[in-house]
């Protein structure tokens, strides 16, 4: 990582200078303004933040040495100007303009010299005291470390801006030495004060790239999981596409997706999976459906819609996933119109387990309610649970929605369900998921028993992909 991408990362911690300027004010109560200015080149002053009577830019090309900043930098020693606008320099001139008329000057050392100086101004003469004076000459270390921390910064960013206030962006940061160095050293500086200042910013910008290397380097790969009828044939009617990523560190695809909508990159991680997703269709036997899991966002989103026109989407069922945070319903029946139009079903996943996906069935009035897996554990053995799934049937024959029961693991969850009504199903004991080798094994094998009367065209190229035997890639 560049030290351009820290500074978009970190941003320019023009915040950390403003809280050491309100709280000089608080220390010193006859302060009405503050400013930190620091040195250029050519004996220039830059004023890098400001507040108060100081929050408008002193003129920067008055040579620093003609100043009492400069004279406080290069003696190292607090200065204090009682009468600072008498007399008819061009500082006293501004000054004046600026209602001002007491000054400190508090150099700030770093390293055996002065960078920098933080000045508080009053606009009353004779405002300060020897009192003032010891209080600023207490906190003067720490802020002569804070801002060079700061500087540290500003000298491996060529991005950085050097102002907080309009006026102060008229000034060039090449004035300031080493901003345009991107070597290693200058990167891993900047990354180690970037952690320190802002830790969160870092994880964020490492999280970032993690998400970021996965698309740029083609680091997934799809398989499929069938859905079968649950009647006698056990016919597979739809294959649901589950993403698997390469990427270190090994995590699951929920993580993956977790940590890519954490770092705001949610929806093109999402469209990224998809794209890979509906490459496989034009190979899946017809009329087999594909289904693609899509958040709310990524459900709403015209990209979703665009990608769909380029496949035949009357064989994409869109399944919306993540109920909590469930966008608004007029976006979200806008979006059901949009897809609809282009001839693809709309289920909602994972059914069954709470208010807000009850609520989402009632919005979208979707063609497939999949009823979520922790409704069908142990549904056998629990006769509320079995109610439940009753009355969803009898919810979805009267809207005229197909119910598929997720996450069948056993004989009894699978004879409970065709007991209840439930037609469709899926899950490890029905099948596990697989590569597109794998379905047409299974295809083959359903043929050759007589267990399907489904006719299949093959579409596309030859498939070529191995064969996984093992097939053991959890659900997600």
């Amino acid at each position: 990582m560049g030290t351009g991408q820290i500074r978009t990362q970190i941003g320019y911690p023009e915040s950390m200078f403003q809280r050491l300027l309100d709280e000089t004010l608080e220390l010193i109560p006859a302060a009405d303004g503050a400013a930190i200015e620091i040195a250029g080149a050519d004996d220039s002053l830059i004023q890098v933040a400001g507040i108060g009577q100081l929050e408008r830019k002193f003129d920067s090309r008055v040579k620093a040495s003609k100043t009492n900043s400069g004279k406080a930098m290069q003696t190292r020693s607090i200065l204090i100007c009682n009468e600072v606008s008498a007399g008819e320099s061009l500082i006293a001139t501004i000054c004046q303009a600026l209602g001002i008329n007491s000054m400190i000057y508090v150099p700030l050392v770093r390293q055996h010299k002065s960078p920098g100086v933080l000045v508080v101004a009053s606009a009353l003469p004779n405002a300060f005291s020897s009192d003032d004076v010891e209080r600023l000459a207490s906190v003067a270390g720490f802020v002569s470390s804070v801002t060079g921390a700061v500087l540290d910064f500003i000298d491996v960013n060529r991005e950085a801006q050097i102002s907080v206030t309009q006026a102060a962006l008229e000034h060039d940061i090449s004035l300031l030495p080493g901003v345009n160095d991107e070597s290693p050293s200058a990167v891993a500086r900047s990354t180690f004060i970037t952690k320190v200042l802002r830790p969160e910013s870092q994880r964020q910008a490492e999280r970032r790239e993690r998400v970021e290397q996965i698309v740029n380097d083609d680091e997934i790969s799809m398989v499929l999981q069938p859905i079968m009828s649950l009647d006698r044939d056990r016919r597979i009617i739809e294959v649901e596409a589950l993403a698997r990523f390469s990427g270190t560190p090994t995590r699951s695809p929920d993580y993956w997706f977790r940590e890519a909508a954490s770092v705001g990159l949610g929806v093109s991680f999402e469209l990224f999976a998809i794209r890979r997703a509906l490459e496989l269709l034009p190979q899946i036997p017809s009329p087999i459906a594909l289904a693609i899991n899509v958040g709310p966002e990524t459900f709403a989103s015209p990209e979703l819609c665009e990608i769909l026109t380029s496949v035949d989407s009357s064989r994409v069922i869109v399944e919306l996933t993540e109920h909590t945070d469930i966008i608004d319903s007029p976006t979200l029946q806008g979006a059901c119109q949009n897809l609809r139009a282009l001839g693809c079903k709309i289920a909602i996943d994972d059914t069954g387990t709470g208010f807000a996906s009850l609520a989402v069935v009632l919005h979208v009035q979707p063609d497939i309610i999949k009823l979520d897996r922790e409704l069908i554990r142990g549904i056998d053995a629990h006769p509320v649970r079995r109610a439940l799934a009753s009355a969803l049937v009898t919810f979805g024959n009267e809207i005229g929605a197909d119910v598929i029961a997720e996450g069948i693991e056993t004989v009894e969850q699978l004879n409970t369900l065709v007991d209840v009504g439930i037609g469709y199903g899926q899950g490890f004991y029905l099948a596990r998921p697989g590569t597109l080798v794998d379905l047409f094994h299974q295809l083959t094998s359903a043929k050759r028993s007589g267990r399907t009367h489904q006719r299949f065209e093959r579409k596309g190229s030859p498939v070529a992909l191995v064969r996984n035997d093992e097939n053991t890639f959890p659900k997600t």
